[in-house]
């Protein structure tokens, strides 16, 4: 059996540090229901980036076309990391299937505090800003979740993406002294057998699969976004009971969106609010401060200073 890095030591994906903040862009009833039961997670599939959990897939292809010579075994390996990954990102949807049913939850923030882009994309500036002090959040986040949360900056770089899935590899074996001893160099790509491929490619799909979490296209680099990704089981696979969450449902659009609900055990990692500059009413403000009064929760409270009139 061949061993290789532990996935910490080989996914490289930057995190945030003690005393660095992240923001959160909602309305009013989404500040409420933060405040009331904590945040309502939804599944990765059914976030409004169609390419969701896939850019990484392809950026793995494109390394391999850029390395490999034998394009016939090119297309075999693609094909079998391909179905792999497939398979991790795909909950077991029969009732009579005998693996996990489970799902990938994302909760998305913004590096950015004030944010024209944010405030236009989920608010019309009419919402609220919530910042949250980063490693009080993740504190919260760990205890309850344990070890089935990742976070981290989302890579909208593509050449970023690239050299990262190429280190990765690099990383994982050919540096490796213990690890795959047929695979030292780009060129062992080209040679390997299916015994050798199927030795390693679940290992190979994992770390891609992992990628696929926080890579997203170029296009959507001005969210600045930093993101949480709590992996949960619902039933079946091995599973113990006190590991299962609760699946909910909402609907939108007429379509059923499915989410778990991540307490938040105080309102600590809660600094401030910001109210959307085009919030006339001249009672918004004095309205979250008697919100946060009554939860017991100083913060402080302020308008957006973007000059909008309308």
């Amino acid at each position: 059996m061949n061993k290789v890095h532990p996935m910490e030591e080989t996914i490289v994906i930057p995190e945030l540090k003690e005393g660095d903040k992240l923001f959160h862009y909602t309305s009013a009833s989404g500040l409420k229901g933060i405040c009331d039961e904590g945040f309502w997670v939804t599944e990765h599939g059914f976030l409004n980036d169609s390419m969701e959990y896939k850019v990484a897939t392809e950026v793995f292809y494109e390394v391999l076309d850029k390395h490999m010579k034998n394009k016939k075994q090119c297309e075999n390996i693609k094909n079998i990391v391909k179905n792999e990954i497939e398979r991790i990102q795909t909950p077991g949807l029969s009732v009579n299937d005998t693996i996990a049913y489970g799902g990938d939850y994302v909760i998305s923030f913004c590096k950015d505090y004030d944010s024209a882009l944010m405030w236009s994309s989920y608010s019309n500036y009419t919402g609220y800003c919530i910042q949250f002090d980063f490693k009080k959040l993740l504190n919260m986040f760990s205890d309850t979740f344990k070890h089935s949360v990742l976070h981290g900056e989302v890579i909208y770089n593509h050449e970023t993406q690239v050299k990262l899935i190429e280190e990765t590899i690099k990383s994982s074996y050919f540096d490796w002294p213990s690890g795959f001893d047929y695979l030292n160099t780009w060129e062992d790509f080209d040679k390997l057998t299916e015994e050798n491929i199927e030795d390693f490619y679940y290992f190979l799909a994992a770390e891609i699969s992992a990628y696929n979490m926080f890579f997203k296209l170029p296009c959507f680099e001005g969210e600045h976004e930093y993101r949480f990704v709590f992996m949960v089981g619902h039933d079946g696979g091995r599973y113990k009971p006190e590991q299962l969450w609760k699946q909910y449902f909402r609907i939108k659009n007429e379509v059923f969106i499915p989410y778990i609900k991540v307490p938040l055990k105080s309102l600590d990692a809660i600094e401030k609010v910001l109210v959307g500059s085009k919030n006339k009413s001249d009672i918004s403000i004095k309205g979250v401060e008697y919100l946060f009064r009554y939860l017991k929760h100083d913060i402080s409270v302020e308008k957006s200073p973007f000059p909008l009139r309308y």
